[in-house]
């Protein structure tokens, strides 16, 4: 337990939250640039075990932002990569990687496998399958999104406060722009950060988790706020109907 100790010995965490995060399954979807630093975190918490899907492969473009992977792991899959070096981070820690995109088809078993998801996607509409399975399923979903020099954060949890789609409105495919939209690769690492955070508050119970607010964070100026977020009753996923 000396791996743990500095985090067991935070106010209100101890033996009990960290037992809590052992029992865990935690199902990370993308190993990207949100997907590195909050896999990396929360392998360093001590997680029972992390499902890393991705089926995309590491690229030298990318590596300004993402930071489990070094020069030599190009043109190999960031899932299986990333469970290797959690693994040499954590040995304590069970990875499992799917190399693989999550489709209709397999969403709702992965989903169905996790205590808490990580959506760290940059694809609208794995984001939305995601959202539903997860209001389908009832288990919290930890949600991201970059983009410049600027991050947003929240939590969903059915039954509790908004879901996904309740906060950015129905599924839109918009174009993307070549060669992906412009990042600055530490706002990845901080919004990264922060949803690690907040998928420990939700498996432990300590703190509180941004259900119902949304955390937006400009490293430009240095500010991070949280607005408050509201179920929408007509939502087409949890609404009344």
């Amino acid at each position: 337990m000396d791996r743990y100790d500095r985090q067991r010995r935070l106010p209100g965490f101890g033996m009990d939250a960290q037992a809590a995060l052992r029992a865990a399954t935690v199902l990370v979807v993308g190993a990207g640039g949100l997907g590195a630093p909050a896999l990396a975190y929360l392998a360093g918490a001590g997680v029972g075990e992390l499902v890393i899907a991705d089926d995309d492969v590491v690229a030298v473009h990318n590596l300004h932002r993402q930071v489990l992977y070094d020069t030599s792991d190009a043109g190999t899959p960031k899932a299986s990569r990333a469970a290797a070096r959690l693994a040499a981070l954590n040995p304590d820690v069970r990875t499992t990687p799917v190399t693989a995109r999550v489709t209709p088809e397999t969403v709702d078993a992965l989903v169905g496998r996790a205590t808490v998801v990580l959506d760290c996607t940059d694809d609208v509409p794995t984001r939305y399958l995601l959202n539903e399975a997860c209001v389908r399923q009832g288990v919290p979903e930890v949600w991201a999104t970059i983009g410049g020099w600027s991050g947003r954060c929240g939590v969903s949890w059915p039954g509790r406060g908004p879901c996904f789609a309740c906060v950015f409105g129905p599924a839109l495919s918009p174009d993307a722009p070549a060669g992906g939209p412009p990042v600055f690769g530490p706002v990845c690492g901080a919004t990264g950060a922060l949803q690690a955070a907040e998928a420990v508050k939700v498996l432990t119970g300590v703190g509180e988790p941004l259900v119902g607010r949304m955390a937006c964070l400009d490293v430009r100026t240095g500010e991070l706020v949280a607005i408050p977020v509201r179920r929408d009753p007509a939502c087409p996923v949890c609404g009344a109907r």
